[in-house]
C-alpha cells in the first residue's frame, strides 16, 4: 500500500485500524500515511467519533458532537495521542526485534565458530616419542577435518625438546614439513632462551626446521596458553 494513495485506504481498513485488527505492517503503513495526509487523518477522526457515538448510545450517554468542524480539535487530543502511542509501540517492537536479531546473529557465529585449542609441549629429545606425537597430531587434525570442526594446535618446544626440531633430524623434519603443508591450523615454536642457553653453556648450535618459529620463552608461552584455556598435552 502506497502511503500517498488515499484510495488504497478503505473505510473497512480504517475500521480495522481503529479496532486494532490489522497486521503490524498494515498498521505501520497507515500511521505513516496519517502523518503525510491530512484528509486521511480527518476520515479516521470521523470514523472513530462515529464508533464512539455508537458505543455510548447503548449506555444512554449523550453522544459527542459529530460535526466535522469539531474534528480538528478532537483529533489532536484523541487520535494523535493514540497514533503517537502506537508509533511508540511499533518503534519499540522494531528496536526489540532488531536487538534480538543482532544478538542472535552474534551468538550463532560464536557457537558455529567455536574452536578447540590444543597445546602440545615438547620437552624430550626422544625421536621415536617425537614421531609418535606427530602421528597423534595427524589423527587429531584428520578427525576434526572430517567432522568439519575447527581446531588449532600449537607445538611448543623447550629444554631438550628443542633438539627434536633440528634440521639434522630428517625423519622429524619431513613429518613436520608434510603436516605444515597440509594444515595451516598447526604451528611449531621453539624457545629462544633454551637455544641461547645451549649455545652459551654447552656450545650447541641449533639449526631449526624452517617451519618452526622462535618465541622468547617457551615456559611463559605454555603458561599463557593454559591460562587462555588451551588443552595441554605433553609430547
Amino acid at each position: 500500500m502506497s502511503t500517498h494513495d488515499r484510495s488504497a485506504v478503505s473505510d473497512e481498513l480504517i475500521n480495522a485500524f481503529i479496532d486494532r485488527q490489522i497486521t503490524m505492517e498494515e498498521r505501520q503503513e497507515i500511521l505513516t500515511s496519517i502523518r503525510n495526509d491530512k484528509e486521511l487523518a480527518g476520515r479516521i477522526c470521523e470514523l472513530q467519533q462515529l464508533k464512539e457515538m455508537t458505543q455510548t448510545a447503548f449506555d444512554d450517554i449523550p453522544p459527542a458532537p459529530s460535526s466535522k468542524q469539531n474534528c480538528p480539535a478532537l483529533f489532536p487530543r484523541r487520535v494523535i495521542a493514540a497514533v503517537l502511542f502506537a508509533i511508540g509501540i511499533l518503534v519499540g517492537l522494531g528496536s526489540m526485534q532488531l536487538t534480538n536479531s543482532i544478538t542472535s546473529a552474534s551468538a550463532m557465529p560464536a557457537a558455529q565458530e567455536e574452536i578447540t585449542k590444543v597445546l602440545v609441549h615438547l620437552t624430550s629429545a626422544d625421536i621415536d616419542a617425537g614421531l609418535n606425537t606427530l602421528n597423534n597430531l595427524q589423527q587429531i587434525l584428520d578427525r576434526y577435518q572430517q567432522k568439519k570442526q575447527k581446531v588449532l594446535i600449537e607445538v611448543i618446544a623447550n629444554g631438550d625438546g628443542i633438539k627434536l626440531l633440528q634440521n639434522s633430524n630428517t625423519r622429524i623434519a619431513k613429518r613436520i614439513a608434510a603436516l605444515s603443508s597440509q594444515h595451516d591450523n598447526l604451528t611449531f615454536a621453539a624457545c629462544k632462551n633454551t637455544i641461547d642457553q645451549l649455545r652459551l653453556t654447552r656450545g650447541i648450535r641449533i639449526d631449526l626446521i624452517p617451519q618452526v618459529k622462535l618465541i622468547d620463552s617457551g615456559v611463559v608461552k605454555v603458561i599463557e596458553r593454559q591460562n587462555e584455556g588451551w588443552t595441554y598435552i605433553r609430547g
